[in-house]
């Protein structure tokens, strides 16, 4: 790992071409795995992704099927005039 690259929060935000408390959100609930390398432990954290764990993010959350639509249920009571 020495030799890989960590992403900070700013060049996550501008590959998901978002905002960096977006990042900071996923970050925070667990969907985007993060290290902390801030050099005090406790205090405001410093955030760098993982190449690997981004490309993990992503593909958990691409839509690889799509989802039909059920059509509503029409009511048998009511009478349509159309």
């Amino acid at each position: 790992m020495a030799d890989e690259i960590l992403l900070s929060v700013t060049q996550v935000a501008e590959r998901l071409n978002t905002r960096r408390q977006t990042v900071l959100a996923y970050i925070g609930s667990g969907d985007l795995v993060a290290i902390d390398i801030s050099a005090v432990p406790g205090g405001r954290p410093t955030w760098r992704v993982h190449p690997d764990d981004l490309l993990g993010f992503i593909s958990r959350r691409t839509n690889s099927k799509q989802i039909g639509r059920n059509p509503r249920k029409k009511n048998k009571d009511i009478k349509e005039f159309f």
